[in-house]
């Protein structure tokens, strides 16, 4: 068989093998040596294409279909240096947990380390970052190694899903001629029956292919001590920066009310945004923890601790402070070791519902009501501050104007650094079905624009980016991207890195131009050249008719808000003190 021929036969078993394992998007950036691939994509019905010319824009991309469709999106690149722009995304669903494909074309063997243009060394390009690495040398057309190449790509969409979901590189080295010699008409190969589905553990049960894996459940013994240790004793519980299912969900509600203890919802949780009542969700934990006094006084005994590591700096020092007298659980149903305080010597490996399940069926006793009581009590102090909303940072009140004005099942992502900070001190329980998303794993501002474009273009649902200036920049390229979906951005323009303001480089001399870096971009300007409809605000008035404007306007929108740094700054700094019993240097430190 002729090398344009094999390339094309190689890419096909490739692209059906993605399709059959659940993979239903392909984000492409243009190249010449990944052609097979492309033209195998093209001939596959079951596969949505996405053509995204900057390679990290790409990646980030890929990621944002992943979160709004639960299942792990492809991106493709050619050879040289273009998969390099992939590795900020690499690490960012590396460090999430959260499963991506990259294929990546490459020049043969025999063209490297000998001067040959664009070849460059792939092989495991990205470190320990990747789950895993393949190596495929399409070299000719024989039977037994074409199917090894259906086979070789399943087992990467099943390690980037299992036991730890990430990122799964595959490297496909093509040789010239890149067009098949015999014309673009050759058929994809038939699709195999699959009976073997059942093998293979659903770690996202809204995939398109429906695939379920065995589950990691606990056992009796393990059940029975976690109750012993949870019964009647105070505690809490903290539902960390990982989407929860609503099953999931209801068991959390269910163990906190039998427990009688607090259950802390981190915004990324998804369980801020249920629409049923939960009697013990505390959601304002980031503010009224920064009293000195109420953390000193309610030591839990034990912290059951679910899903990645919460947003809150503020949590996560008080859960430091008792780390010594406390008892932490910590639980996770993937191979992880989620516990930044190194207090841990265990970590419970299991999935969450069935744990949560089997205890709500254990005998438990609650707590005495004067703890969970002192929880509610603090969240309805917080509660009521916010009823000021004059003296509020004009953040927060936009947050909440955004909430109301969303429509039910939109998708909500939350820039780095400052805006999730903000949406974790300031969005409380809005019985709304929302969901919010952000990029956690590695808390980078690179690729957020290109994820929430990623998110847009997964289905129908509403988008909404919330992002900072400088994050705006720092991926402006993916807006090319937004003509083609629907996307609302909302944009706090406080003149650069703000969140710097709130740490000690800020009395330094030099801070404004080594650290808040203000770019001075006119947005009015980005807005026109990537053809977005824009409006700039200053007020929640003005926010709201902008936003009501953008949700009804034909195409994506871009939403400037104008922030007084300094003003922001000061408002933040006395909202937290007002939850202070003695103020002191705690407001200054990082939200």
């Amino acid at each position: 068989m002729k090398p344009g021929d094999t390339n094309l036969r190689w890419s096909q078993q490739v692209v059906r093998s993605l399709v059959d394992a659940g993979v239903r998007h392909l984000v492409i950036s243009p190249g010449s040596r990944s052609t097979p691939l492309v033209l195998a994509a093209l001939q596959c019905e079951d596969l949505r294409l996405h053509v995204i010319p900057d390679e990290r824009s790409a990646a980030f991309f890929a990621l944002g279909l992943g979160r709004a469709g639960a299942a792990p999106a492809a991106v493709l690149a050619t050879s040289g240096s273009a998969p390099a722009h992939w590795y900020p995304a690499v690490i960012e669903a590396a460090s999430a947990h959260w499963p991506l494909l990259l294929l990546s074309a490459d020049r043969p063997p025999e063209l490297h380390a000998c001067g040959a243009n664009q070849a460059v060394d792939q092989t495991r390009l990205f470190g320990t970052f990747a789950r895993g690495f393949f190596s495929m040398d399409v070299h000719d057309g024989n039977d037994v190694l074409l199917n090894s190449a259906a086979s070789i790509t399943a087992q990467a969409v099943d390690l980037s899903r299992w036991p730890l979901p990430g990122p799964v590189h595959i490297n496909l080295s093509f040789r010239e001629p890149l067009l098949p010699e015999s014309g673009l008409t050759a058929p994809l190969p038939a699709r195999e029956a699959r009976n073997d589905e059942n093998r293979i553990r659903q770690t996202f049960p809204d995939t398109a292919v429906q695939i379920d894996y065995p589950q990691c459940i606990p056992t009796a013994v393990q059940v029975q001590r976690l109750a012993e240790q949870l019964s009647g004793r105070p505690g809490i519980m903290v539902a960390g920066a990982t989407p929860f299912s609503r099953d999931e969900a209801r068991a959390l509600y269910q163990l906190s009310e039998k427990l009688d203890c607090p259950l802390l919802a981190d915004p990324l949780s998804g369980l801020r945004f249920e629409t049923g009542d939960a009697t013990q969700l505390v959601c304002r934990y980031d503010t009224f923890l920064r009293d000195g006094v109420f953390s000193a006084a309610h030591a839990p005994e034990w912290v059951l601790q679910l899903g990645a590591t919460p947003v809150s700096k503020t949590l996560q020092n008080y859960l430091d402070e008792h780390a010594q007298i406390s008892l932490p659980i910590r639980v996770s149903p993937v191979g992880d070791w989620p516990d930044p305080a190194r207090s841990s010597r265990r970590i419970l490996h299991v999935d969450t519902l069935p744990l949560l399940q089997a205890l709500n069926d254990s005998p438990l006793q609650a707590a005495q009501p004067e703890w969970s009581g002192a929880f509610r009590q603090a969240e309805q102090r917080v509660d009521r501050l916010f009823r000021k909303s004059s003296s509020l940072p004009l953040e927060a009140n936009i947050l909440a104007q955004l909430i109301r004005q969303a429509p039910a099942g939109s998708r909500l992502f939350a820039g780095n650094s400052m805006v999730i900070r903000d949406c974790d001190s300031f969005l409380g329980h809005y019985r709304k079905a929302l969901t919010l998303h952000a990029n956690r794993g590695a808390s980078g501002i690179d690729g957020n624009v290109s994820t929430v474009l990623g998110m847009a273009a997964a289905d129908e649902h509403t988008a909404i980016g919330v992002l900072g200036d400088l994050a705006l920049y720092h991926d402006m390229n993916s807006l090319l991207a937004a003509r083609n979906v629907k996307v609302i951005l909302v944009v706090f323009n406080n003149g650069g890195g703000a969140i710097f303001s709130y740490l000690p480089q800020s009395e330094l001399a030099q801070f404004e131009d080594y650290w808040l870096t203000d770019t001075g971009l006119d947005m009015a300007a980005i807005a026109a050249l990537y053809r977005l409809a824009f409006h700039q605000v200053t007020a929640v008035d003005d926010f709201e008719q902008a936003f009501s404007a953008a949700l009804v306007a034909p195409g994506s929108s871009l939403i400037e808000i104008v922030i007084d740094r300094q003003d922001s700054v000061a408002r933040h700094q006395t909202f937290w003190s007002h939850q202070q019993e003695q103020p002191s240097a705690g407001c200054k430190s990082l939200p």
